[in-house]
């Protein structure tokens, strides 16, 4: 395209964003070069925008420059330079630049940036409002400054992406000692040169102590590295830590599983009560857990849908910090009858009181072991539902001592049949029931009939008794039973 062609190209397109009143204009993969930022920044009015996309157009730093003087740019908030070839001349203009202080967003992915040009928008009292800054695929690091910007990091500014530069241990202590990351609360320093001495230094430095991510994939961090991170006292408000792709074995893997599961403790306990559902802790996040004494005092723990199975749950069971256990959750973890014998032989477990093995893959064996168990005494409430228990489970269940103090116990959808009930309406260990859950079986009218007649289960309140193969007279036998009328709570 020629300089003419090119011009009018620019003057159609800002004519169109003008026209529509739209603030976002897209000038990427254009080619204008800097004689088209020129053009675009002295002869137009962009007061209308607030988001300008210049990437892949062969941007250098005169070009660059040019744009931070355009003085109607005071609207922009949004900057992508992407791809161009812009130095640290670009940047201290855009830094010193009165134009672009409402810029919130800056994106400088793959240019020619050094230290001295990234710590000058790190500084800049101009920028009183930007929070993100993206300087990914450049050069900082490669050549050690010997003189630093004065003046404090943007308060502003919440997220930096060094991904993929040069930087090693050197510029890690350097940028530490200019304050550069003080008020980062999300920091990406993956793909680059950081060794264990980078990592000490980060681990002492208390500018990091507002950081609540920290990536540190793909560099060459080693066990010093990884053991100072984990007993880092400055790394309190950290939620997520990737390190992966380092130079740190197990002992490593094990210091920092030990940090994460510290701050998921500290996040998520109430109280007495810790709830880690959905943290994908696995059988490493389990073993951390139960070496962490902010275990102890906890009542309620609840761990569903953490994809562990009964090796995390072992480990878990020799904590020495768990003695104050009332209610466990195991809700959606694979721990299967292996695990259903870990709690049954457990001491630690001995106190529980409320125990939900929802979707665990227990069968009758699982509830045998249970049932026989010396420590599980004390059981006022367990969920079994959604487990291969069928009739078999339930009889070891009615048969057991262990379940004498039971008041609530939910067993829906564990494919049981009317001989499942039966054995629960005789039990001389169920009497003091009060929630009685069988939803989602095969139980018929001789099931209904089991439960109308008998002289068990005095204490009953409510009773859930949906998506059974009952026809249409059990539902009428249902409704005008006296025995089911008197109830709080019937559900069918």
């Amino acid at each position: 395209m020629n300089t003419h062609k090119k011009d009018l190209y620019i003057i159609d397109l800002l004519k169109k964003s003008i026209a529509t009143g739209n603030p976002c204009l897209d000038l990427s993969y254009e080619r204008l070069g800097d004689a088209g930022i020129l053009l675009l920044s002295r002869m137009y009015d962009l007061s209308h925008l607030t988001q300008l996309n210049l990437s892949w157009n062969e941007l250098t730093s005169k070009g660059v420059v040019a744009l931070a003087q355009c003085g109607s740019l005071t609207n922009l908030t949004v900057l992508t330079l992407d791809a161009n070839k812009i130095g640290d001349d670009g940047l201290h203009a855009i830094a010193e630049s009165k134009a672009l202080s409402s810029l919130q967003v800056l994106t400088l992915t793959k240019n020619n940036i050094g230290d001295s040009g990234a710590l000058a928008l790190i500084k800049s009292t101009k920028l009183s409002q930007l929070s993100i800054l993206d300087l990914e695929l450049n050069d900082i690091g490669q050549e050690r400054l010997t003189k630093f910007p004065d003046g404090t990091a943007n308060a502003s500014l919440s997220r930096l992406n060094l991904r993929r530069n040069k930087i090693g241990d050197d510029t890690i202590i350097d940028w530490l000692q200019t304050g550069a990351f003080v008020p980062v609360k999300k920091l990406n320093l993956g793909w680059n040169k950081i060794n264990d001495k980078g990592m000490v230094a980060l681990a002492k430095s208390p500018m990091l102590s507002g950081v609540e991510e920290l990536i540190l994939d793909s560099n060459f961090i080693g066990n010093e590295g990884a053991t100072a991170i984990a007993q880092s006292k400055h790394m309190e408000s950290l939620a997520v830590l990737e390190m992966h792709d380092n130079k740190y074995n197990q002992t490593g893997a094990n210091a920092l599983m030990d940090l994460r599961i510290r701050n998921l403790v500290k996040k998520h306990l109430s109280g007495t009560e810790l709830n880690l559902n959905g943290k994908q802790l696995e059988n490493q996040g389990l073993k951390a857990l139960g070496r962490s004494d902010l275990l102890a005092g906890v009542v309620t723990l609840s761990l569903r849908n953490n994809h562990f199975d009964y090796v995390g749950l072992e480990a878990l069971s020799q904590s020495k910090n768990l003695s104050s256990l009332k209610s466990l959750n195991l809700m959606d973890n694979q721990i299967l009858n292996k695990g259903a014998i870990v709690l049954a032989g457990a001491k630690v477990f001995s106190g529980l009181q409320k125990l939900n093995l929802e979707n665990c893959g227990i069968m009758p064996a699982g509830i045998l072991a249970l049932a026989k168990s010396a420590s599980l005494e004390q059981l006022r409430e367990v969920t079994l539902n959604k487990n291969n228990i069928k009739d078999k489970g339930i009889q070891h269940l009615a048969a057991s001592r262990n379940f004498s103090n039971l008041k609530i116990l939910k067993v829906g959808g564990i494919s049981i049949s009317d001989q499942a009930v039966k054995a629960l309406v005789l039990s001389e260990h169920l009497k003091n029931l009060v929630e009685l859950s069988l939803s989602g079986n095969s139980i018929t009218r001789e099931g209904l009939n089991f439960l109308h007649d008998t002289h068990n289960l005095t204490t009953l309140k409510k009773i859930d008794l949906r998506r059974n193969k009952f026809a249409y007279e059990d539902c009428i036998f249902l409704s005008d039973s006296p025995r089911f009328k008197n109830l709080e709570v019937v559900r069918f």
